[in-house]
C-alpha cells in the first residue's frame, strides 16, 4: 500500500513539474499591465541604433519612442555589391580580389509590432527603394492588409472609415500618371522629388481588423532634400507609427 502512495505521489510530481514547465515554454503573451515583448524593445524616451539592435546585417537607421509612438528615422538596408570602375567592370585591389561596396536594396521590410528590420519572409511593411519600383505594400501571406485616410496621424483611431489600398498596394503619383492611387507624388523636373502625399495616414490591417497606423515623412536623409533640384539623398525612410489600442 505505502508503494502504491508513492508511486502515485511520484506521478503527481511528476506531471506538476511538466505542466509547469510547459506553461514557461508557451508564455509568450505578456499580461494585460505588461508590453509585448517585442525583438526590439525601446523604453519611453529612449532612441535605439538600428546598426546596432536590428535583426538583418547592414542595416541604418534610428527608432525612438514618445509614449506609443514609435518614430523610425533614416531607415535604410544595405548590401554588400562589387565596386565598378571606369569601364563598368569590377574593380580589384591588389590581390585581385573585387573590391566591395555598399549600396542600397531595393526593397526595405520592418516589422512594425517588433519594432525591426525583416526581410522578405518576415516582414509586415514593404517599402519600395529604387527609382523605378517606389510601391508600398504589406505581407498578405501573414494575413496583413493595406488601407490609408486623409486624417492626421493624430487624429486617426481605430473605428474610423478607411479606404482599402486596390490589391493592398499603394504607388506614385506622377506627371505621367496622375490618377495612380499613391502614398507620393513624384514632381517631375526640375526639381525630381519624390514627396509623401500630405496629410494621409497609412492602416496595417491583421486579420481584417485595424493593427498600426502609420505615416511617411520623407524618403530623404535627415527628411530633407539636399538640394531644390534632383537630390540624390535617398533612400532613407521616415516614418511614425502606433499600433491601436
Amino acid at each position: 500500500m505505502k508503494k502504491n502512495k508513492l508511486q502515485i505521489l511520484s506521478v503527481a510530481l511528476i506531471l506538476a513539474i511538466g505542466f509547469n514547465a510547459c506553461s514557461k515554454d508557451d508564455d509568450v503573451v505578456p499580461e494585460p499591465d505588461q508590453e509585448y515583448p517585442a525583438r526590439v524593445m525601446i523604453e519611453d524616451g529612449e532612441m535605439v541604433d538600428l546598426e546596432e539592435v536590428a535583426s538583418t546585417e547592414m542595416t541604418e537607421g534610428t527608432i525612438s519612442r514618445d509614449g506609443n509612438v514609435y518614430a523610425l528615422r533614416d531607415f535604410r538596408q544595405n548590401e554588400e555589391v562589387p565596386k565598378l570602375d571606369e569601364d563598368g567592370e569590377p574593380a580589384l585591389d591588389d590581390n585581385d580580389e573585387p573590391i566591395m561596396e555598399l549600396e542600397s536594396k531595393t526593397r526595405f521590410y520592418f516589422d512594425f509590432k517588433e519594432n525591426d528590420a525583416a526581410d522578405e519572409d518576415n516582414f509586415a511593411v514593404s517599402l519600395g527603394a529604387a527609382t523605378n519600383d517606389i510601391d508600398l505594400t504589406v505581407n498578405t501571406e501573414e494575413g496583413y492588409g493595406l488601407a490609408y485616410i486623409d486624417e492626421a496621424f493624430e487624429e486617426v483611431n481605430a473605428d474610423d472609415s478607411f479606404t482599402d489600398a486596390e490589391d493592398n498596394k499603394l504607388g506614385l503619383k506622377s506627371p505621367f500618371n496622375p490618377d495612380a492611387e499613391a502614398w507620393a507624388n513624384y514632381t517631375g523636373g526640375p526639381n525630381h522629388q519624390v514627396l509623401p502625399v500630405e496629410g494621409r495616414t497609412y492602416i496595417i490591417t491583421k486579420e481584417g481588423k485595424p493593427f498600426f497606423k502609420f505615416r511617411i515623412n520623407s524618403v530623404y536623409s535627415g527628411e530633407e532634400p539636399e538640394r531644390e533640384e534632383a537630390p540624390g539623398n535617398y533612400f532613407f525612410y521616415s516614418i511614425d507609427y502606433q499600433e491601436f489600442e
